[in-house]
């Protein structure tokens, strides 16, 4: 499958020249059919199965946490930094995983639950999914895979995973829904020319997919100490979705007249990203998002915001079962996605797990990771006691002794934090 680059020819030494100021050695880029096989021939991990001599390979997933360090073998210090990090002193992507130990479960003994009945699917704007994880909009899957966003698409249809895609693709929409087999939805960042947004909407239902995402937190890039440190440009790839393969610049004076626009010119729901506020719910909700999307962009935009799963109880209060609710920032463990649930989302998104794996396995490294969090959910769910999503509630939770919600002070946080 071809990987859509711009309209304009770009001269070799130019194209080479891209590829390497993002840290992508000129072996991936001339030969597409081996992402980074020239790095490492095999890992040495025992927690991953891996083989790098080929692009496509099922990884053996013990702890998601592992396969950030694996990844950081194969990317370069540029893209290692970039992808890892957040903004500022990146307190809020810390928080993202500390804020997990402010709650535990309160397990249902003895209700009689058989593992093998366990239901874990889930319907998103009439789309019924089997399971609740979805891959989360993430640009720039090319610096982590030749076949870029293609190899993701076919990796969550593997499982039937829901896979949401960026406009800062470096595929286009077009070969990537080619690509798909499974539901799809589209991320919008809009364009200060209105225009060119509305040219890039309106191939979105041509091309099949069935929602677009409105991102609302990322009107500004934000940057880490870490990566200013390297006095490196930001990684970057065309992208797929721009005939020039730049994107011009990014609108910042969003409105909620944004989403009935996209509504418009597109005819599909609209899911609202970047939502922290539970005012900021409820107006999305009145300007007729179908769904709202609990996140801080990963730790990536504002520095200083609260973790994901500190604000969505109150968001889940006010929204009231109105519309979908799905939470990204900080899913790492299928116990994470049965906590998020029980505190009020309908589905959780992933990031940064699924690019490591993307970059190690390809497609079926992909599946790997979302069979691996799919089964840990449904351990979860047979320990806690319920048979389907729909039980898992806030009678599943409880503040943790020593959090933050409970009544001990909260121990000191000198722990380094899960990336």
């Amino acid at each position: 499958m071809r990987i859509h680059m711009p309209e304009a020819p770009v001269p070799n030494e130019s194209r080479r020249e891209i590829f390497k100021m993002a840290g992508i050695g000129l072996a991936a880029t001339l030969a597409p059919g081996l992402a980074f096989a020239q790095l490492k021939a095999e890992s040495s991990s025992p927690s991953l199965s891996l083989q790098r001599k080929g692009i496509d390979r099922a990884l053996t997933v013990i702890n998601p946490d592992l396969l950030e360090a694996e990844a950081r073998k194969v990317y370069s210090e540029a893209v290692y930094v970039f992808v890892t990090q957040g903004s500022g002193k990146q307190w809020t992507l810390r928080e993202n995983q500390y804020a997990w130990s402010d709650w535990a479960f309160a397990p249902h003994r003895m209700g009689g639950v058989q593992r093998d009945k366990i239901d874990t699917s889930v319907t998103l704007l009439g789309e019924k999914l089997p399971h609740p994880i979805v891959v989360t909009p993430f640009g720039s899957h090319g610096l982590h895979h030749p076949e870029a966003e293609v190899a993701t698409a076919r990796g969550a249809a593997m499982s039937g995973a829901l896979c949401c895609f960026s406009s800062a693709s470096t595929a286009s929409l077009e070969d990537i829904a080619k690509a798909s087999t499974g539901p799809k939805w589209f991320q919008m960042y809009l364009n200060v020319d209105e225009g060119l947004s509305r040219e890039v909407l309106q191939r979105v239902p041509r091309a099949g997919f069935k929602a677009v995402i409105l991102t609302i937190d990322a009107i500004g890039q934000g940057s880490s100490d870490a990566y200013v440190r390297t006095g490196k440009a930001r990684p970057w790839l065309p992208y797929g979705n721009f005939p020039s393969g730049a994107a011009n610049a990014f609108k910042t004076n969003l409105s909620w007249s944004d989403v009935e626009m996209i509504r418009k010119v597109t005819g599909l729901p609209v899911i609202v990203k970047g939502v922290t506020r539970p005012e900021d719910a409820l107006a999305a909700v009145q300007a007729g998002a179908g769904a709202i999307q609990v996140s801080n962009h990963g730790g990536r935009a504002l520095d200083g915001t609260p973790a994901a799963i500190t604000v969505l109880p109150s968001i889940a209060d006010a929204v009231k079962g109105q519309v979908p609710i799905i939470l990204d920032s900080g899913i790492r463990r299928g116990t994470d996605v049965a906590m998020v649930l029980s505190l009020g989302a309908n589905a959780v998104a992933v990031g940064r797990p699924l690019m490591y794996s993307l970059a190690l396995g390809g497609a079926k490294g992909v599946d790997s990771l979302l069979q691996f969090l799919h089964t840990e959910l449904i351990e979860t769910m047979l320990h806690l006691g319920v048979n389907r999503l729909g039980e898992l509630d806030r009678s599943r939770v409880i503040p943790a002794p020593g959090g933050r919600h409970g009544t001990a002070p909260a121990p000191a946080r000198a722990i380094a934090p899960r990336q």
